[in-house]
């Protein structure tokens, strides 16, 4: 049984960051030869891919797409597998760029032999934009401090996935939560599209990403630059928990 506290809510809102792969070039472009093959080949892939959710039509593309698609096998923090897609996005633009960061890790870990992977050199789009939902879930309350282990867990969605749920069939829009990653960092779980106001646009900002295996650093020119260490997110054994591993 979920205690009541975690299930209060009420109105909340703010700005919040998302990091997505860069957006400059189409990724599909290096296997068509003409700008007819690439328009052919994108209606293609849209007919195949799910229907959006209802109540995201007027959202920024870049905005209801994770709403599209369900949670992966295991879910995802407050997604069981069999629930519609959620929107994640972070409080504070060093904690996006952290969780980003710990999924390139993962990704790295994958091969046996790194070749190229040793070091990623790549580009982001961090999207910058408002939420605001009268039934909002804060699980960063210190009343509910007792709970954040198991709420950030970053080897368990278990117990997250249930508040989840149970958050949802209560009719809450959005939950902030604290990062499993960035000590202090604030992550927000968007459930309802209507948290994001229909006519806004995402403010866009494109960051470079060195990423090797003892740190990931982010920078834009001219602009302050921000890093990552592998040690910072790792846990005693040196390696990066996650429930699908």
């Amino acid at each position: 049984m979920i205690a009541p506290a975690l299930l209060a809510t009420g109105p909340s809102g703010g700005p919040v960051w998302r990091v997505v792969e860069s957006q400059e070039h189409a990724a599909t472009r290096s296997i068509t030869n003409s700008a007819e093959e690439q328009s052919r080949l994108e209606a293609l892939l849209e007919a195949n891919k799910p229907a959006y959710l209802p109540g995201t039509e007027r959202l920024h593309w870049l905005l209801k797409t994770p709403f599209r698609y369900p949670p992966l096998r295991h879910g995802s923090r407050f997604g069981s597998p069999y629930q519609p897609g959620i929107l994640y996005a972070s409080r504070e633009l060093s904690t996006a760029m952290t969780e980003s960061a710990v999924y390139l890790w993962l990704f790295r870990r994958g091969p046996v032999e790194l070749g190229p992977l040793r070091q990623i050199e790549d580009s982001r789009t961090a999207l910058r934009f408002n939420l605001a939902h009268p039934r909002s879930s804060d699980l960063t309350l210190p009343a509910l401090k007792r709970y954040r282990k198991r709420l950030s867990d970053p080897g368990s969605y278990d117990f997250s996935q249930s508040v989840g749920d149970a958050l949802r069939d209560s009719g809450a829009g959005m939950i902030w939560f604290w990062s499993a990653r960035a000590r202090e960092g604030i992550n927000c779980a968007v459930l309802d599209p209507a948290a994001i106001n229909r006519r806004s646009r995402p403010r866009q900002e494109q960051w470079q990403v060195v990423l090797d295996a003892d740190a990931c650093w982010w920078g834009r020119p001219g602009k302050a630059s921000f890093e990552i260490t592998y040690r910072s997110v790792a846990d005693a054994s040196g390696r990066i928990p996650h429930p699908a591993l």
